[in-house]
């Protein structure tokens, strides 16, 4: 067995001490720099100094006031994250911290500056179903209050096709279209789009029309397309008022889209989400415009011109979300700044976040510059490629009928689950190869953490709170190794994590402890060897914890465990092993 910290460099002995520090935080995104390093802030301590994060992964798809919560791992020159971080979707006009105290109340936890942080490091599982329940609710609200019918009307031809397109095109609100690939394959030779010149409608972008529907044209029939059961049966009245007897109704169809999405979302529980985070619904209206540009300006620049006037013109807007005042201001008053502030960091962040995908290079750091908020102005994310993957950090997603209500944590859906283990105990020449091998798979700690990390599992993280108060920094570094070692002796690399309950794991620990610590006292080699086989896998135990003892032997005197530190690590072991096989076991 080799010493437990023997080939490591010193920056990977400066991570393992560093796990004893490892916390809740919730980041929020305040500036990306070079190399993968994220400027962020920890919210959960108000007016703390910024948090610099290195994560290379993360800076690919991270935007300014992206907010998550993460377990981390402060260490001298920047911070790392242990496990996968659980974004905060928009909720209203709520903040991080308040949509975060929201649900802690909510499920019974107490939510004052000290007391939050532990609160969610022992109930992370609990908050997560939580929040993943809110997400799908507010999810199926806006669903339903939206109109994304897809509505097709058809229509028969009664005069020759050169006379109907001649009548068509008398009407002062259409001009032509490009056909689809797939409607030149349907035999439509033309295409019209039918504008929406209401003067009481309000147009989405200066200089642009609202769009009604679309005229699609075949030599011997037409079809009427719209997004919205409303608009449909507008664009057919003013169709057939223009048209009359040069055509014939022939039939119409409506898809609700919105409710074929929300019928893919199961039903959440509405008993673990907080009753304010359901309130001010998001509400969608579907409506496309087109513009024209003049000649000699491109369609880059007009859509930036276009882009901007929309901006400016939000400006002076009255925004019921800030007590029907302006943006201007909401800027001047005290008690609206604040609000003003959360309103603004969603609208950068959406803005960063349309960036990202498209490409584009727009920001709005010269409207917080005339409303003076120079306390939210960051230098905008440099270029990225889109990220293949539009849920990068764990957002909770509202589930389909594929997704696991089993899984607390999201996990690569790639992976198969881990295999059974064979009916009855392993034993000792198969127990001792699969420790061998597990304590070979990685050249590096931080390679296992990741590899742990992929798999959906959380046994860091509850070790360490679990082992907080009764190993010091370097009982911890020692034996961190040796729990790495149990778990992938059992659960195979690039395999799920299994299921652990670890209310149960605390429980079976703190008895194994105890005849631990028995045997210490009794000083009797037998009792010791006696409390090692008293398990459902016996020859697993002793292969598994004798390594350890026989590390502590051989490792010099400065890396050895303390006597106070041994009986813990032996009975994590134990506890660790046992509970895995009994997941795996074969029924």
């Amino acid at each position: 067995m080799n010493a437990p910290n023997s080939g490591l460099k010193n920056d990977e002995r400066v991570l393992l001490g560093a796990k004893m520090q490892v916390r809740v935080a919730l980041l929020e995104i305040h500036r990306l720099l070079p190399g993968g390093l994220i400027e962020t802030v920890d919210l959960l301590s108000p007016g703390s100094e910024p948090i610099v994060l290195l994560d290379r992964k993360l800076s690919e798809s991270v935007c300014r006031f992206s907010t998550f919560l993460a377990w981390v791992i402060p260490l001298p020159h920047c911070w790392r994250l242990s496990g996968n971080p659980v974004t905060i979707p928009e909720v209203a006009q709520l903040s991080g911290p308040e949509i975060v105290r929201e649900i802690v109340q909510h499920l019974g936890g107490r939510t004052a500056e000290g007391e939050i942080r532990w609160w969610l490091a022992e109930y992370f599982p609990s908050f997560y179903k939580s929040l993943a329940s809110v997400a799908r609710l507010r999810h199926q609200q806006m669903l339903a209050g939206v109109d994304a019918k897809a509505g097709k009307a058809v229509y028969e031809l009664q005069a020759p096709f050169a006379k109907c397109r001649a009548r068509l095109e008398e009407r002062g609100e259409v001009a032509p279209d490009e056909l689809t690939d797939e409607e030149q394959s349907e035999g439509f030779v033309q295409a019209y789009v039918w504008f929406n010149l209401r003067p009481t409608d309000k147009i989405l972008m200066p200089g642009g029309n609202l769009v009604l529907g679309r005229v699609v044209l075949g030599q011997s029939m037409w079809r009427l397309e719209t997004l919205g059961a409303e608009k449909l049966g507008r664009l057919r009245k003013e169709f057939e008022d223009h048209l009359g007897k040069l055509v014939r109704f022939s039939g119409e169809r409506i898809d609700d889209l919105a409710a074929q999405m929300a019928s893919k979302i199961p039903p959440a529980d509405l008993s673990i989400v907080p009753p304010r985070l359901l309130e001010d619904p998001i509400q969608l209206s579907v409506n496309a415009s087109r513009f024209s540009t003049s000649p000699g300006v491109s369609r880059e620049a007009a859509e930036g011109a276009t882009w901007r006037a929309t901006q400016e013109a939000y400006l002076d807007d009255h925004i019921p979300a800030l007590g029907g005042k302006t943006p201007r201001e909401a800027a001047r008053d005290l008690l609206l700044r604040p609000k003003l502030i959360e309103t603004l960091k969603q609208r950068v962040r959406r803005m960063d976040e349309m960036n990202l995908s498209s490409g584009g290079t727009l920001d709005l750091n010269w409207m917080l510059q005339e409303l003076d908020l120079h306390e939210i102005i960051f230098d905008p994310p440099p270029f990225r490629p889109p990220p293949p993957d539009r849920n990068p950090v764990g957002v909770p997603m509202p589930e389909t009928e594929e997704s696991s209500e089993a899984e607390e944590y999201p996990v690569d859906p790639n992976r198969p689950p881990a295999p059974r283990l064979p009916p009855g105990p392993l034993g000792l020449a198969d127990a001792a190869d699969r420790l061998e091998k597990a304590l070979n798979l990685f050249e590096t700690f931080a390679e296992a953490e990741a590899e742990l990390a992929a798999s959906g599992s959380m046994l860091l993280p509850e070790l360490d709170e679990l082992t907080t108060d009764v190993l010091t920094d370097h009982d911890y570094a020692f034996a961190l190794p040796f729990f790495v070692q149990t778990w992938f002796a059992l659960v195979p690399l690039g395999c799920r994590a299994p299921e652990i309950n670890y209310e149960d794991f605390e429980a079976a620990y703190r008895e194994n402890f105890r005849r631990f610590m028995d045997s210490t006292k009794s000083n009797s080699p037998r009792k010791m060897e006696s409390v090692i086989r008293k398990s459902a896998e016996p020859d697993f135990m002793i292969a598994a914890i004798g390594g350890v003892v026989e590390a502590m032997t051989k490792v010099p005197k400065e890396f050895q465990p303390s006597l106070e530190g041994t009986p813990v690590i032996l009975a994590i072991i134990k506890t660790l092993g046992e509970t895995l096989a009994e997941a795996l076991r074969a029924k």
